[in-house]
């Protein structure tokens, strides 16, 4: 077929320019033909085919768009105008104060640094509370589950010792006790401590065994509080015998030697004795009595 006829032989009145065709719907007008060659020749024009339809279209779904209240994206974080813009559009607080944001009660963070962090990032009050909220759930599922684990670690702790220890368990856990006290030089650095290694096998049997080899006097009289659980009647009252018989043992503290005065126990280089650790000693004389039958 004569390229320059058209299907029924007829000439090609378009001289083979597909833009008449594609433009038919539109009364074979092609606007293309009406701009000049800089904008006609731009993708943005020339995506239109020459449909003026189209290009109608276009327009007014744009004008629908932006009259939607699209902001416009920063360049960059020092694009002021932009940003004061978006922070307007989305209520972004001016003031870092100015987050009224919520928790559940007994949940603590640092709100000064939380809502800066809010505000300098541009985060709407809404979306920060968002934030905050998660946040929150997952500091506590994390608490829940550090809780569990720790419950769990005591029943293995637990389990181990008395598998080790038998019939001796509670003596030995006391022994272990005891001897973390008298180690610590107040009740918060027993409490402190004993968090730490107070759920740890290893950590129980060491202060057990410290316990067990300590003597009388390097601790405050610690051995003759703790150890004698254990003893057979007779070793009861040996053990009972000796204390009776010895004044300066922490028993008598206070009536016949003065080992509750820091002053005179510094001053003759002994041991002081607290009267904690006085009502200790007596409640172990009491024991030894009872292990005598």
């Amino acid at each position: 077929m004569d390229p320059t006829t058209d299907n029924f032989g007829q000439p090609d009145t378009n001289g083979g320019n597909p833009s008449t065709t594609e433009t038919a719907g539109n009364g074979g007008f092609n606007f293309n033909e009406a701009l000049s060659s800089e904008y006609s020749s731009h993708p943005s024009i020339v995506k239109f085919n020459g449909d003026v339809n189209n290009l109608a279209k276009s327009y007014l779904s744009l004008e629908q768009l932006m009259g939607q209240g699209r902001v416009a994206i920063p360049k960059d974080g020092n694009d002021a105008v932009a940003w004061e813009a978006y922070d307007k559009a989305f209520n972004v607080p001016a003031k870092d104060q100015d987050y009224n944001l919520t928790t559940k009660e007994g949940f603590e963070y640092d709100k000064a640094a939380f809502t800066k962090l809010m505000r300098e990032n541009h985060i709407s009050p809404t979306a920060a509370q968002n934030i905050l909220n998660s946040f929150s759930e997952t500091i506590e599922e994390m608490g829940q589950s550090e809780a569990a684990a720790i419950e769990q670690q005591k029943i293995e702790t637990v389990s181990a010792l008395k598998a080790e220890w038998g019939a001796k368990y509670r003596q030995n856990m006391e022994l272990a006790n005891n001897t973390l006290v008298k180690l610590c030089e107040s009740q918060e650095d027993y409490e402190h401590i004993r968090d730490i290694v107070g759920n740890d096998v290893a950590c129980i049997k060491f202060l057990n065994k410290i316990g067990s080899l300590t003597t009388e006097g390097n601790l405050g009289g610690f051995e003759g509080q703790v150890s004698g659980f254990a003893k057979t009647p007779s070793e009861a009252k040996a053990e009972f015998d000796r204390i009776m018989n010895d004044p300066d043992d922490a028993y008598w503290a206070g009536s016949r030697n003065r080992r509750n005065d820091i002053k005179w126990c510094k001053e003759h280089n002994t041991t002081h004795v607290s009267e904690d650790e006085r009502k200790a000693r007596v409640q172990y004389v009491q024991s030894l009595m009872r292990m005598q039958g």
